[in-house]
């Protein structure tokens, strides 16, 4: 080494103690690098932030240090005093020092000659490394490589184990280690041999079925899904996800896990474990379409369309709803504008998926009586859907549009009118005609008859027709119809003496048929022209409310709502003057009053604009004329109301108070009918019924023996084997009631019965030979004949049961018999009076009436040889009939509201309290009349349910 350069020498130092330390070090850093890749992904495997911060923070920092030290390293080759002091030194000391000052020596004289000679100091410097003993250099970086492998065996056996614990860890941690938003990027397997099942919602009633695990498939919403399988590695927290939302794997106790997943949305489910706050997925995916449960779809026959309801008083709705699973309810819906109604039609029971129905609105629902704005129809259907809530479904809409306030009304006034003055046009004819020659009396005969057809037409076309949604009815239509029979009765007269003083006595009649007519217009115009002002009167407070709310600086809400309530106002208006006098003179009103509305309006004025609509609100609710005549002072005068003014003919007040004494009539007798009930019940004793019992039950057992034979109920109708087990189950239902003690109802069951079997014995007879229904009618027409003796047993003591009860009710029957008279010639008087005059009533109703009288007399002719049972079953025919003659919305025209002045009757008789019998009377006839059914096994039934419905 003598001869070698420094630098060479120094270079082949280091070679020797690399090639000796460098694979030692190189091993124990790649063992330092793998424990320190093991331990961080043990770490990072717990999932938390903190975890994964200092894995992470771990891994970079010991990566770091390698990297530096082998840069380290790089730099220590080139430099040749640490050379010397790492490999001389640590062997020789002393010359290592000597070599670091020869080599410093050298440095100095190659930079500067003053020093010394450069290659006298380099020689010094090679004799000096040429001493370095190779030999102790290598036994140096032995031992150097020795202690680098025994750190490497530590730090290998350090991996090895955190490797060997469980090598899908160190994969899991790594994994985990690298996730971003939560999400590993490597998918892992976690379970095996897995089975799926899908179970749809229990509200559609199907079963479940098995899927083929990771193919997609098409599923109800809110089917549940289960998932099951083997896990590949235990201890791990495994999940079912869509990447959102999951739920955990269960142990199912038999060695595998389960999870259910409720379906939502359509999703993509796969398993994954959850570690900390990252989750490491499966490759597997099963996608999985949801099907939603749809809303119900409505069909409602011809919308959408618009319908003005002037022109179609009665609108039909028919609606068709189909659902895919089960409808809940549909319902009618009416909106106007902020106001809803809904109406229910119908609850299907059952889930069921179609629903069809009709439903009619008229012109006269309360609804369309309560809005002037165009009212939107609609059918709506609510479904089943208890996983996401019922859904709604709609149909189309029907626009229906209302007509102005008072327009039936004027309508009907108006058509009226036209009916006065066709009975104008007769009177004119007849007043034209005169009395015919003896040649022409047949010509002039039919001349009036013709003529007065026409009239009648006229008069009978308004009272059909309808106007808007609204009829003449009640005392209008009475006093119509009542006049056009008076005209009829004149003519009729007339034919049979064709003289001066018979045309006369026709012209007389005609003249106040038509006077009567025109009062009773003339009083529906009063009373019509009131409730439509009292209607607009309502309107008008919605103009002050808008009005107020323009002036507050709400200008949106208040102009709509006023310039809906000023236009319902003028069309309203309008109208109101077509109904009469009282009509023109408030019309006038809403006119002038709309006039300064307006001009409040246009000068943004709000104050006055709501006082004006205010002060018209309140003369509105003062429906009187505003200057009265003969006397009579009006509202604009400030008197108070008197009374109306002279009419004509009385016609209308004479119509009014007939109703009202029939009314009187029908409730006074309804009170004497019940009364004689009353009396009945209390004469029955029960100890007479009770000795009969006795007997009565071996007649009931003799009744079931003569029908045991007879057929089962199940036959086809209209055979004879299902009429003889019609009159089983009555002969049965006889038996039953003389058991219990009524023999009312066994008599009534036991005529049943017998009807039923000879209906029995006329099928068989019919039947061309064949056996089953021969046998029927033989065994019927056997059973008949013992039926007929019990029956005929039930009847007689039923009589003696009655007679006894009269007997003891005999006085009391006189006193009834006694009033029950005076109550047929109040009728008689009643009927008397509608025959002639301007309170003529129609036809009809005089038949009625004397229909009723007669009942009446024969009730008490009954009542008075002490025949209760049939005095009281005639006394019920005469108060049908009673009732029947009330002409139909007695008192009312259709329209317009009652009125608080009407007059009113001047006596009434205050019953006394235990003498008021009208409760007691009605539950007695509604028993009867629910009570009475003719099928045997309801009948018992019934009457329980119309005793509980009473109470």
């Amino acid at each position: 080494m003598d001869n070698e350069a420094p630098a060479l020498s120094i270079a082949r130092l280091r070679s020797v103690w690399d090639a000796e330390v460098g694979p030692s070090a190189r091993r124990a850093l790649t063992a330092a690098a793998c424990a320190g890749l093991f331990g961080a992904a043990h770490v990072a495997r717990v999932g938390s932030p903190l975890a994964r911060g200092l894995a992470g923070a771990g891994l970079a920092l010991l990566l770091a240090a390698i990297a530096a030290r082998a840069i380290l390293v790089r730099l220590r080759r080139g430099d040749a005093r640490r050379t010397v002091r790492e490999i001389i030194g640590r062997t020789d000391e002393a010359l290592g020092a000597a070599t670091l000052r020869a080599l410093t020596l050298a440095d100095r004289a190659a930079a500067d000659d003053r020093v010394g000679s450069p290659e006298l100091a380099g020689l010094h410097l090679r004799r000096l490394l040429g001493r370095a003993s190779q030999a102790r250099v290598v036994e140096r970086a032995r031992q150097a490589a020795t202690r680098w492998a025994s750190a490497g065996l530590a730090l290998g056996a350090a991996a090895l184990a955190a490797a060997a614990i469980e090598p899908s860890r160190v994969v899991e941690g790594l994994d985990v280690l690298a996730a971003r938003g939560g999400e590993a990027p490597l998918d892992l397997p976690w379970i095996e041999e897995v089975e799926m099942t899908a179970a749809p919602p229990e509200y559609l009633h199907q079963g479940a079925e098995e899927l083929l695990p990771f193919a997609p498939t098409m599923q109800p919403r809110g089917t549940v899904i289960t998932v099951r399988g083997r896990p590949v590695r235990a201890g791990r927290a495994l999940v079912l996800t869509d990447g959102g939302a999951e739920v955990p794997f269960v142990d199912d106790g038999k060695g595998s896990v389960v999870a259910r997943w409720t379906l939502g949305e359509s999703t993509t489910l796969q398993a994954a474990a959850r570690f900390g706050q990252v989750r490491v997925r499966q490759a597997d995916a099963q996608r999985v379409v949801s099907i939603p449960d749809d809303a119900p779809r409505v069909t409602l026959e011809g919308a959408p369309r618009t319908v003005k309801l002037l022109d179609e008083p009665s609108i039909p709705l028919r609606y068709e709803i189909t659902d895919d699973h089960g409808l809940r309810e549909v319902d009618l819906v009416l909106r106007a504008g902020a106001k809803e109604e809904r109406r229910v039609l119908s609850r299907p029971a059952a889930d069921a998926k179609v629903d069809r129905g009709g439903y009619e609105l008229r012109a006269r629902d309360p609804f369309f009586r309560r809005t002037y704005v165009p009212v939107e129809v609609r059918i709506e259907a609510r479904d089943n859907d208890p996983i996401e809530g019922p859904k709604w479904g709609r149909s189309e809409a029907i626009l229906v549009v209302p007509p102005q306030v008072g327009e039936p009304e004027a309508r009907r006034y108006a058509a009226l009118v036209k009916a006065r003055d066709a009975l104008t046009d007769l009177l004119a004819d007849r007043i034209g005609q005169r009395t015919p020659e003896a040649g022409g009396a047949k010509a002039h005969a039919a001349h009036e008859a013709e003529v007065q057809a026409t009239a009648k037409a006229a008069v009978e076309a308004a009272l059909s027709a309808d106007h808007g949604g609204l009829r003449v009815r009640g005392r209008v239509a009475s006093l119509a119809r009542g006049q056009l029979a008076r005209l009829d009765t004149a003519l009729a007269a007339e034919r049979k003496s064709t003289t001066r003083a018979a045309h006369q006595e026709l012209l007389d009649e005609t003249e106040g048929a038509l006077l009567a007519f025109d009062a009773g217009l003339r009083g529906l115009g009063h009373r019509d022209a009131r409730a439509v002002a009292q209607r607009l009167a309502d309107v008008a407070d919605e103009a002050a409310a808008a009005a107020e709310l323009l002036g507050s600086g709400d200008r949106e809400g208040g102009e709509v709502r006023l310039e809906a309530a000023v236009a319902v106002l003028g069309g309203g208006g309008v109208e109101l003057g077509k109904l009469g006098e009282l009509g023109l003179d408030l019309g006038e009103i809403v006119a002038n009053d709309l006039r300064r509305i307006a001009r409040a309006r246009g000068a943004s004025d709000w104050l006055h604009a709501e006082l004006s609509a205010r002060d018209l609100a309140a003369r509105l609710r003062r429906p009187e004329p505003s200057f009265g005549g003969g006397g009579r002072g009006g509202v604009e005068s400030g008197a108070p109301r008197g009374p109306d003014p002279g009419d004509a003919s009385n016609a209308d007040e004479s119509v009014a108070q007939s109703e009202r004494d029939l009314e009187e009539l029908a409730r006074d007798h309804a009170a004497e009918t019940n009364a004689v009930a009353e009396e009945l019940s209390r004469a029955s004793r029960p100890e007479d019924i009770a000795a009969l019992r006795e007997e009565a039950k071996k007649h009931a057992e003799a009744i079931r023996e003569a029908v045991r034979d007879l057929p089962q109920p199940g036959a086809a109708p209209g055979s004879a084997e299902s009429a003889a087990a019609a009159g089983r189950e009555q002969a049965e239902a006889m038996a039953g009631a003389l058991e219990q003690g009524r023999p009312e109802e066994a008599v009534t069951s036991g005529r049943g019965a017998m009807r039923s079997l000879g209906d029995a014995k006329r099928l068989g007879a019919q039947a061309g030979g064949f056996f089953p229904e021969e046998r029927a009618a033989r065994e019927a027409g056997e059973a008949q004949q013992a039926l007929a003796e019990e029956l005929a047993w039930a009847e007689e003591a039923l009589r003696k049961l009655r007679q006894a009860a009269a007997e003891r009710a005999r006085d009391g029957l006189g006193k009834s018999s006694q009033r029950e008279g005076s109550l047929a010639d109040r009728a008689r008087d009643l009927r008397k009076r509608g025959e002639r005059g301007d309170g003529r009533m129609p036809e009809e109703m005089l038949d009625r009436l004397d229909e009723a009288e007669q009942a009446m007399r024969d009730a008490q002719r009954a009542l008075a040889e002490g025949d209760g049972e049939g005095g009281n079953e005639r006394q019920r025919d005469a108060q049908r009939l009673l009732e029947m003659s009330r002409s139909e919305d007695q008192g009312q025209d259709g329209d317009a509201e009652s009125e608080g002045d009407r007059n009113m009757a001047r006596k009434a008789d205050i019953p006394d309290k235990d003498k008021h019998r009208g409760p007691e009377e009605f539950r007695r006839r509604v028993l009867e009349g629910l009570g009475g059914t003719s099928e045997p096994r309801l009948r018992e039934a019934v009457k329980r349910y119309a005793e509980g419905l009473l109470k």
